[in-house]
């Protein structure tokens, strides 16, 4: 029989469930009522695959039970981040039965009302119809693309292959109004009797409901597109250069990418481009049906028929190459309208600090505003500074954690864990490494190692991976002197990490 989870007095207990590469967080803190603590979870979904790639394979509906049980089906905050597969995948009927939902947390991009939301939702929408087309034409032509077909995935939360084209234009197949991660964050939605929450930067503080004393303060979204729009470090922002500065093994063509594409068919199979178009072959099929650029009108002499070698026939490589650049912008402008948490546990006490896959524009706007809190003022390198459990950005991504000194005048991890809260940081990392490596799917630098290096070194060790044991743990540096004591206050089970963060 499963027990409640339960807090300290005054403090909380962050369950992090081990769902694969993506994220699933319930945490517990101390309430208004002795007995009754007040239950707050943060995103649940997964990559597919990914949650076999375990040591121990988990499943959802398995977690959608433990979270059932450790609650007892009432959650008093349910928050999604942003709108990716491996953030809400996991929110169905199916694996939630019968839950019941105080209040739900969206960010201010959810808005209906809201303007600015709406731009961003128009502007979103028409890269994802352009997005989706570019792909059904590329399956047309025969140029299945891993890269692009991965990154729609996380989109949608179902495989590209069931938008078969623009709805407007009368292709067959699905509206991207009703994809799966729509679905899932309107079950969640459901789960609740009255309205959703929408959060703005820097607005007044938010008592979490049920809770004693715990707050929360909200530092992002930016509400500025070009904010969002605003995805990687700058200069001494980066954590080193693993992966050309993009935190991934791809080939994507973009600044700084050392990688090379290859062919995935053996070589004896492959005609390079240059024989492939060669004109002067007389029965090369290429040259005679798709023909060269510049050469071949559009229409046939007669005006009645198309010329076998007209120029929309070919699919040009800067088309491929920009529709794998759109959908990777597009999928980082969806990480950085994550909304970012700072959860304090009592007023000028401890903070857990939960920033979805908050990229550099979003990190950059937190200190551009400030917190009223009756007389005095809070500010964001405060929060930074008094962070005891960073939720690592995008599974350390190359722009989801940003580098920098504590004299910086913008958000880094440099910012965290100041003074006596340095020797009790810990870094949560939802990563599943094998499954980030695996081919033929695009291969995500997941995490950044100069990213995991800097999270050991910060937090002493005390670094909990969603697919790395305990016991495979050991601490660095300064971090051997409350070693034990860390320990002490982390459960491993093959399904979560809890951990107990005292007041």
């Amino acid at each position: 029989m499963v027990t409640k989870l339960k807090p300290p007095k005054g403090g909380g207990v962050v369950r992090m469930y081990r769902i694969g590469h993506g994220d699933c967080f319930l945490i517990a803190f101390a309430g208004e009522q002795p007995e009754k603590p007040a239950y707050v979870l943060i995103d649940c979904g997964y990559k597919p695959g990914s949650p076999g790639k375990l040591a121990s394979p988990t499943k959802v509906k398995k977690i959608g039970q433990d979270i059932i049980d450790a609650t007892g089906g009432f959650i008093d905050v349910a928050i999604i981040t942003h709108e990716h597969q491996d953030h809400v995948n996991g929110l169905t009927p199916t694996n939630f039965p019968g839950l019941k939902v105080g209040k739900v947390w969206f960010a201010w991009t959810e808005n209906p009302d809201d303007d600015i939301a709406n731009q961003l939702r128009k502007k979103f929408k028409d890269r994802l119809l352009g997005l989706i087309d570019a792909h059904a034409s590329m399956l047309g032509a025969g140029l299945a693309d891993d890269y692009v077909a991965n990154l729609l995935e996380g989109e949608l939360g179902e495989k590209a292959s069931e938008y078969n084209g623009l709805k407007h234009l009368g292709a067959a197949g699905k509206d991207p109004a009703m994809s799966a991660n729509k679905i899932a964050m309107k079950f969640l939605r459901d789960c609740a009797s009255g309205a959703p929450d929408y959060l703005y930067p820097h607005e007044k503080l938010r008592p979490v409901p049920g809770a004693a004393s715990a707050r929360a303060f909200v530092l992002g979204p930016p509400r500025d597109i070009d904010k969002i729009d605003d995805l990687d470090p700058i200069g001494a922002e980066n954590f080193g250069d693993d992966e050309g500065g993009h935190g991934m093994g791809v080939g994507t063509g973009g600044a700084g990418d050392s990688s090379k594409k290859t062919s995935p068919f053996p070589r004896r199979h492959v005609l390079s481009m240059e024989r492939a178009f060669d004109a002067s072959t007389a029965d090369n099929f290429f040259a005679t049906h798709y023909g060269i650029d510049g050469v071949g009108p559009d229409d046939a002499p007669d005006g009645k028929s198309i010329h076998d070698n007209a120029d929309w026939r070919r699919l040009k490589a800067n088309e491929v190459a920009d529709a794998g650049g759109l959908a990777l912008a597009m999928s980082n402008a969806t990480n950085n309208a994550s909304l970012v948490l700072a959860f304090e546990l009592s007023k000028d006490g401890k903070v857990l600090l939960f920033v979805g896959d908050a990229q550099a524009g979003n990190w950059r706007s937190w200190s551009e505003g400030l917190f009223k809190d009756g007389a005095a003022e809070v500010t964001a390198k405060d929060l930074l500074g008094r962070t005891v459990l960073y939720k690592v950005g995008h599974h350390g991504s190359h722009n989801a954690t940003l580098n920098g000194k504590a004299s910086s005048k913008q958000a880094s991890l440099a910012w965290m864990a100041q003074g006596q809260n340095a020797g009790e940081f810990v870094a949560m990392i939802t990563a599943v490494e094998a499954w980030a490596h695996q081919k033929p799917k695009p291969d995500w630098n997941h995490p950044l190692p100069a990213i995991k290096t800097a999270l050991f070194e910060k937090a002493g060790g005390r670094v909990l991976q969603t697919d790395t044991s305990l016991a495979q743990a050991a601490p660095v540096g300064a971090g051997a002197a409350g070693w034990q004591s860390f320990l002490g206050r982390v459960t491993e089970t093959p399904l979560y990490f809890d951990l107990t963060v005292e007041a």
